[in-house]
């Protein structure tokens, strides 16, 4: 079987690897990194803060 180069162009320049890899290929559908860091240090002290709460009356 020969593989036509110029497909597998198409391929990689339409998202379809993207697709494949189970990515977003849509333009503006990517989170800015930031972003993502923010949310997850913020949800990250919450949680520390909830169960800090939580040892705080098992322990007195």
């Amino acid at each position: 079987m020969k593989i036509n180069e110029k497909s597998i162009a198409n391929y990689v320049h339409t998202g379809g690897f993207n697709r494949l890899a189970g990515r977003p290929s849509a333009p503006g559908s990517w989170q800015p990194a930031h972003r993502s860091r923010w949310w997850k240090s913020t949800i990250t002290l919450l949680g520390m803060t909830f169960l800090a709460v939580g040892l705080f009356f098992v322990f007195f």
